[in-house]
């Protein structure tokens, strides 16, 4: 390659890739080179490079499937593999390459192909393939682990958003919700619960608000609670609006969290009675004291 005899450089590279007749592992350092360089990786890159730059399409697709029979593919050759297909009008080859990539590789080194995957496929067909792309995405989304799951959950709503069911897509948020790593689970239920509203109404999103103080840890639970107070009023719903202040009122210290406790005041001054604010302010002292024998114990103990 050097003095730029390309076809010579091809022979060569054939030679040295070809099968020999006793096979060894390549890691295998008693065995003799020979016996081991047709598993080279750097040396079948070199070869699809060549075949692609001098070869024909079938002669490059050749060595790329070779690659993949051996199973020393990386998941870059997968998707270089696909980008070949697809430069070349082979879309349904470049989507079994993509087969071929998720059946080889596991979470994490998984995750580049399925998205790349999953994007073509829909940018492709769109809705025309609807059951194709919801078992792909049911295949993906079963092995796939909390810290991949957010942005594949979110895809496979858009796509039923666009193109399937509105209930269907909020089945899969109401999957996400779950799925997805508890960091990212607040973020998921404000879209959750934005789509949901769009769709549905605001009444819909009752339950998931329900959820999502049920779930959510303290702090996003108290938010939510907030919230969930203020559709409540909106709705003309000043009862339940203040069953949910007092259940949020458990994970409030009025020292470290005067906020809840300032918003549930003016909401008492605005809705209430004399005996709802003396209830306020019990449930106020209540909680005091409750978080001050929790922090009185944890001196004890220390």
């Amino acid at each position: 390659m050097l003095y730029r005899n390309f076809d010579r450089a091809l022979q060569v590279i054939q030679r040295a890739t070809a099968m020999p007749a006793r096979k060894a592992a390549y890691h295998d350092d008693s065995e003799a080179v020979q016996n081991r360089v047709f598993r080279s990786l750097k040396l079948w890159l070199m070869y699809a490079d060549l075949e692609e730059s001098l070869g024909t399409f079938q002669s490059t697709k050749a060595v790329y499937q070779r690659i993949l029979d051996l199973r020393i593919a990386t998941p870059q050759l997968i998707m270089n593999y696909a980008i070949f297909l697809e430069e070349h009008n082979y879309f349904e080859e470049a989507f079994k390459a993509y087969e071929r990539g998720v059946a080889l590789f596991r979470w994490p080194h998984v995750y580049d192909i399925w998205n790349t995957y999953l994007t073509k496929f829909i940018s492709r067909y769109g809705g025309q393939k609807l059951e194709r792309i919801r078992d792909l995405f049911e295949q993906c989304l079963s092995t796939c682990p909390p810290n991949f799951a957010k942005p594949l959950y979110l895809l496979y709503a858009k796509v039923e958003e666009e193109h399937g069911l509105a209930r269907h897509a909020m089945a899969v948020y109401e999957r996400a919700t779950t799925a997805v790593k508890s960091e990212e689970q607040f973020e998921v239920f404000n879209i959750y619960i934005k789509r949901a509203s769009d769709a549905f109404g605001v009444v819909y999103t009752r339950q998931i608000y329900e959820k999502a103080i049920e779930q959510l840890k303290d702090d996003h639970a108290i938010e939510m609670c907030l919230r969930f107070a203020e559709l409540e009023q909106k709705l003309g719903e000043i009862d339940r609006a203040r069953a949910l202040y007092s259940y949020g009122s458990q994970m409030c210290d009025p020292r470290t969290k005067p906020s809840f406790w300032e918003v549930w005041h003016e909401f008492e001054v605005k809705h209430g009675n004399e005996d709802t604010f003396r209830e306020m302010l019990r449930i106020k002292r209540s909680i005091q004291a409750q978080f001050n024998t929790q922090v009185n114990y944890m001196c004890l103990l220390k």
